[in-house]
């Protein structure tokens, strides 16, 4: 469908207005956050907290000893209760362990896989039922929307009412809250 007067020189109802047109207005209201100090930036950039340092070579810097060897990195051999460490198990906690007879999991039994399906020709299938019918219409159980409205014709229309429904335009002499900017 086009667009009905689209150079506005058929009139509408009242003065001023097109015919198969809406005028619509709207306003609002905004409040910027200044960042900083004067001059107040819209955003934050993070430039004024600190001076900004190009490289480290002017930076004084402290080094951190970690044990009382006094050793300017962390090896984690003192102080953290691992003398001992174990390189490999000891022979007597090795214990083999039996994977379906065998001493190592090929993943071929015992996992309710057998036999494999190598292509959808071999998987069995079943036709799915919605609500007793082979496919799914969206039709029924979907929150009564049983009535499906198919054109513009089919839905009631009703006239917009303003001013506690008592004129059927809007003509925004009522009294308005009035608006202020910062």
């Amino acid at each position: 469908m086009g667009l009905l007067n689209p150079s506005f020189e058929e009139e509408g109802p009242l003065p001023g207005e097109a015919r198969h047109w809406t005028l619509t207005a709207v306003t609002s209201r905004e409040v910027l956050a200044g960042f900083g100090p004067a001059p107040e930036e819209a955003w934050e950039d993070f430039e004024r907290w600190h001076s900004l340092r190009a490289s480290l070579d002017d930076v004084p810097l402290s080094r951190a000893f970690f044990d009382s060897s006094s050793e300017g990195h962390e090896d984690f051999n003192e102080g953290w209760a691992n003398a001992v460490f174990l390189a490999e198990l000891p022979p007597a906690q090795v214990l083999p362990f039996p994977f379906n007879g065998g001493t190592t999991e090929d993943c071929e039994s015992g996992w309710a896989n057998v036999p494999y399906a190598r292509s959808w020709g071999e998987v069995a299938s079943s036709t799915g039922l919605f609500n007793g019918e082979p496919h799914e219409d969206f039709e029924e159980q979907w929150r009564s929307n049983q009535a499906f409205a198919w054109s513009w014709s089919a839905v009631p229309a009703s006239a917009a009412l303003f001013d506690a429904n008592a004129q059927p335009v809007e003509d925004f002499e009522n009294t308005w809250t009035v608006a202020s900017t910062l």
